[in-house]
């Protein structure tokens, strides 16, 4: 054997070896991806592309060990490449392996120190490895990089709840859900330090706020890790892209996805749900309405379906189809606590104020924290001349003092001047306006200005 071949053999013999894989394990879509990819890198050993492109295969279909195992390859044969474990730190992290991902994350930041998703991923790994302070002190830093900020917050409050700082960990998350308003799990940590400061009510409506928005994430803009996302062409990834578009805003993108899905699996009832919303959004009535047809067709999550055509029908001003849409929302989940609430706002439309009151009381039977549901009942306990009930129910809504909050205090302050507690109401009404100047709500804050100077 020549020396060079000698050589060849050490070097090949150094490098860490291919996953070995079962392809015939893997779904059909998946096999095919990922062989194609496994033949090319096992052809060009030495290639580090070929090798990291195998990990990409094997990260877009979540077989995170041998994805982990083709990304060691390639950084071996391209120490100064960035991707490679830059995506190996985050597939790490899905194995909860955290101190091994926070030293790739530190290899990419040598060579890319200003790869924003590196260094939230960076902060993430030290927090999750319980390394507080290290931690603490780069989300510190993301809170001056307005892209990185939501994510910044959220991790400053989890921070400040494993050390017992529950006050300081409220403020946190407080701030990471206005940046992001639909966070579920910034809403979950949020319940659990409430709870820790005896604040239950609060608790409560954050929970049913996470419940609301699931797993739902602010977006960050990575380019190496959208690489690997593009790779999945099955149904569910294409929905799930749609719904990452929506987020972001992009309605015409996330539409597409989720048509995408369909022509890949016509009976996907997630898909069809979603499009219900999204082409309501778009105001492209008929196609949502297609897609409300072919979800209760197929006979999957009804009440949602039969709420979100609700929610379209009102759109169009179609009053009277929007509530039997809510009523059959209701026969299939009694509990549907929203499409009661807004079946009462379709009574109140047709001046039935009573039946009105009754509906929102129900939602609120079902949902005791549902705030809108509750001022909603004090505006028809007022409207049916029920002053003092009403303000006995409009006072357990004036916390927290939130962006909903300046209506419910004004609300509030209005049914004090009409039972004739004059002073009181100008204190509600005052509050209200500092709120809704603090939340840049002028035009409230301007109403309720007008309100004041004809009561002082």
């Amino acid at each position: 054997m020549s020396v060079c071949a000698i050589l060849f053999a050490v070097a090949q013999t150094a490098l860490p070896p291919l996953p070995r894989l079962s392809l015939d394990t893997y779904p059909a879509a998946a096999r095919t991806a990922i062989s194609r990819a496994h033949r090319a890198a096992t052809e060009r050993s030495t290639d580090a592309e070929t090798a990291g492109a195998l990990g990409r295969t094997l990260h877009a279909w979540e077989q995170w060990e041998s994805a982990d195992q083709a990304y060691a390859r390639a950084q071996a044969l391209a120490p100064r490449a960035i991707e490679w474990p830059y995506l190996d730190a985050v597939v790490l992290q899905r194995l909860a392996r955290h101190g091994e991902a926070s030293a790739r994350l530190r290899q990419v930041l040598v060579e890319s120190p200003d790869y924003l998703p590196a260094r939230v991923k960076l902060a993430e790994s030290l927090l999750e490895a319980g390394d507080l302070d290290g931690s603490q002190r780069l989300f510190q830093a993301l809170v001056r990089e307005p892209a990185a900020e939501p994510a910044a917050e959220f991790g400053l409050g989890r921070i400040a709840a494993a050390s017992e700082h529950h006050d300081a960990a409220v403020t946190h998350l407080q701030r990471a859900v206005v940046l992001f308003p639909e966070w579920g799990a910034a809403y979950y940590a949020l319940a659990r330090s409430y709870r820790a400061l005896g604040r239950q009510a609060e608790a409560q409506r954050a929970l049913e706020r996470h419940q609301q928005y699931g797993a739902r994430w602010p977006a960050l803009a990575d380019p190496l890790l959208a690489a690997v996302a593009a790779l999945r062409d099955d149904a569910r990834a294409s929905v799930q892209r749609g719904v990452k578009l929506a987020e972001r805003g992009d309605l015409e993108g996330a539409i597409a996805a989720h048509e995408a899905a369909l022509v890949l699996e016509p009976s996907f009832a997630e898909a069809h749900a979603n499009l219900i919303t999204l082409y309501g959004r778009a105001r492209n009535f008929p196609k949502a309405e297609e897609h409300y047809r072919a979800v209760v067709e197929l006979g999957v999550n009804l009440s949602a379906a039969h709420y979100d055509y609700g929610v379209l029908l009102g759109l169009q001003d179609k009053w009277d189809l929007a509530a039997e849409a809510y009523r059959r929302a209701i026969e299939v989940n009694p509990l549907h606590a929203q499409a009661y609430n807004n079946l009462g706002q379709i009574l109140e439309r047709r001046r039935q104020l009573d039946a009105a009151a009754d509906a929102y009381r129900t939602a609120l039977a079902s949902q005791p924290t549902f705030r809108l549901a509750r001022f909603n009942l004090g505006r028809m306990l007022l409207a049916l001349g029920r002053t003092d009930t009403a303000i006995v129910e409009l006072e357990k809504i004036v916390e927290p003092r939130d962006a909903e909050a300046p209506r419910y205090l004004f609300a509030l302050a209005t049914a004090h001047v009409r039972a004739g507690h004059r002073d009181i109401g100008i204190k509600w009404a005052t509050a209200a306006r500092q709120l809704a100047l603090e939340h840049g709500q002028d035009d409230l804050a301007a109403a309720i200005a007008r309100d004041l100077a004809t009561l002082k």
